[in-house]
């Protein structure tokens, strides 16, 4: 797995919203409908939804009118930015075995093949928007499924 859990979780929270606000227009959605249509529970969804918020990939507003929307296009909102929101810029740095010290003056003994995956990797997220998750991922995931995915390793 190269992302951590939240940002899988962020990721789909995304298109949910992507999705509602292609269908609804701009309307605000609740973290409640996020959750149930993703499958996570509310309290993580509510979490993921506030970082996202505090990255300014989301505007949320408090209230009974109130939720969650995207502040940018869909075609504007990059895997990137999502991806940095969440995990920050160490996951597109570090060393793949960990190793601190691990750089292109000292590196450790993976890094010659790990760097230009990292860069491909890199290269790709930054390419890949929201519009092109949209189009192209499978339907909603289950509750099953996403409890699945919250039990593995």
């Amino acid at each position: 797995m190269i992302y951590s859990r939240t940002c899988q979780y962020a990721i789909w929270a995304m298109i949910e919203l992507a999705k509602r606000q292609a269908t609804d227009g701009n309307q605000w959605v609740k973290a409640e409908q996020v959750a149930q249509a993703i499958g996570l529970p509310f309290p993580m969804t509510a979490k993921v939804l506030q970082m996202l918020a505090h990255a300014q990939l989301l505007a949320s507003v408090r209230g009974p009118t109130g939720g969650f929307r995207l502040l940018k296009a869909q075609k504007e909102i990059r895997l990137i930015d999502i991806v940095l929101a969440i995990d920050g810029p160490a996951l597109l740095e570090r060393c793949i075995l960990g190793l601190p010290q691990c750089n292109a003056e000292n590196p450790c003994p993976v890094h010659r093949y790990w760097r230009p995956l990292r860069d491909r990797l890199c290269a790709i997220i930054e390419q890949v928007t929201l519009a092109d998750l949209v189009k192209t991922t499978v339907p909603t995931t289950t509750k099953r499924a996403a409890s699945a995915a919250l039990a593995a390793p």
